[in-house]
C-alpha cells in the first residue's frame, strides 16, 4: 500500500505524479522483498478474513457486522441462482445456514476470542476426500470446558454447507462426505510456509455429547471472498502432514516458488490492512 507524500514537506507537493507514483511502487516492492524473509517472524493476531490462495486464508477476526452481512447475503444469493440444494440430512433449527444463525455464530466467535485469545480458536479447513487440496474455509471458537471435536460436530452442518457455498466447483459434488480437518488458530502462515511440525487433525460429524453442547458455548466465522480472489487451499497428505519441503529464509534452502510468493504477500497484505484497521 502506498504512503503519501507529508503536508508538512513541499517536495513531497512538486513531484511530477508519474515519477512519485513509480517512486511509491519501487519502495513498495523492496520493503515486501525485504519481509518476506521475516514474514514467519510476525505475529498471526491480527490477520483479517478475506484472501486465500493456496491453502488459506488469513483472518484473526472476523469483519464488521455490516460488511459481513453483505457479504453473507451475497454468497447465499449467488448459490441459490446456481441452485445449490442443501435437502436430506437433518440438521437443528439453530444450526441453518441463514443469516440470523450466521450472525449468532459469528458474534459468539469474536467474544470468545476477545476473553480467551487464540488458544481456544482454530482454522478449518475443507477436503474432497477424493482429492489432496485442502481449502481454508473457516474459524471456530469454544469456551474452555468444550472440546474441540464437540464444537466442530455441533456446527458440523454449517460449517460444511459454507465450504460448499465457498467453492461449489470444487467442494458442492461431495456435500454430506466432506472432510473437514483443523489446524492451530491463526497458523495460516506456517501452512503457507510448510512447516513440518503443523499438522492438520481431521474432524468428524458425530461426536457424544455434541447435541449438548449450547450454541453460545461455540463460534464460527466464515471464510469470506473480496474481489477476485481465488481462495487459499494446500496440499496435505491423508495424515494433515505438508506435502511440500518447508519453505526457509536462508538462501542455502529450498526459496519460495512464485505461486508461493504470490501468497504470502496476500498474508502480509492482510496483516498490514487489519493493522491499518486497528488503529
Amino acid at each position: 500500500r502506498s504512503r503519501r507524500g507529508s503536508p508538512s514537506n513541499p517536495s513531497s507537493k512538486t513531484k511530477p505524479k508519474q515519477q512519485q507514483k513509480r517512486t511509491t511502487a519501487a519502495m513498495t516492492s523492496a520493503l515486501l522483498l525485504c519481509l518476506l524473509p521475516l514474514a514467519h517472524s510476525f505475529s498471526t493476531s491480527h490477520l483479517s478474513h478475506g484472501k486465500c490462495k493456496l491453502a488459506n486464508q488469513v483472518y484473526n477476526r472476523p469483519p464488521s457486522s455490516l460488511s459481513a452481512a453483505n457479504k453473507w447475503d451475497m454468497l447465499i444469493d449467488e448459490d441459490d441462482d446456481e441452485d445449490l440444494q442443501f435437502n436430506g440430512l437433518p440438521v437443528t433449527r439453530d444450526m441453518k445456514y441463514n443469516m440470523f444463525n450466521i450472525k449468532r455464530q459469528r458474534e459468539n466467535f469474536e467474544n470468545i476470542k476477545s476473553v480467551a485469545g487464540k488458544d481456544l480458536t482454530n482454522d478449518v479447513y475443507a477436503r474432497d476426500p477424493e482429492t489432496s487440496v485442502f481449502w481454508f474455509a473457516a474459524k471456530v471458537a469454544r469456551v474452555s470446558d468444550i472440546s474441540l471435536e464437540k464444537a466442530m460436530a455441533r456446527q458440523w452442518p454449517m460449517i460444511e454447507e459454507h465450504a460448499c457455498r465457498l467453492r461449489p466447483a470444487e467442494l458442492y459434488p461431495q456435500w454430506g462426505k466432506l472432510q473437514l480437518w483443523v489446524a492451530p488458530g491463526d497458523s495460516e502462515l506456517d501452512v503457507a510456509y510448510s512447516k513440518p511440525e503443523l499438522q492438520f487433525v481431521q474432524m468428524f460429524r458425530d461426536v457424544d455429547g455434541a447435541s449438548e453442547v449450547r450454541n453460545m458455548e461455540v463460534g464460527f466465522a466464515g471464510e469470506l471472498y473480496e474481489g477476485e480472489e481465488e481462495g487459499f487451499r494446500t496440499t496435505r497428505a491423508d495424515d494433515g502432514k505438508a506435502v511440500e519441503p518447508e519453505i526457509l529464509s536462508n538462501k542455502d534452502r529450498r526459496q519460495p516458488t512464485e505461486k508461493e510468493l504470490e501468497e504470502m504477500m496476500e498474508v502480509l497484505n492482510s496483516q498490514v490492512e487489519a493493522n491499518n484497521g486497528d488503529q
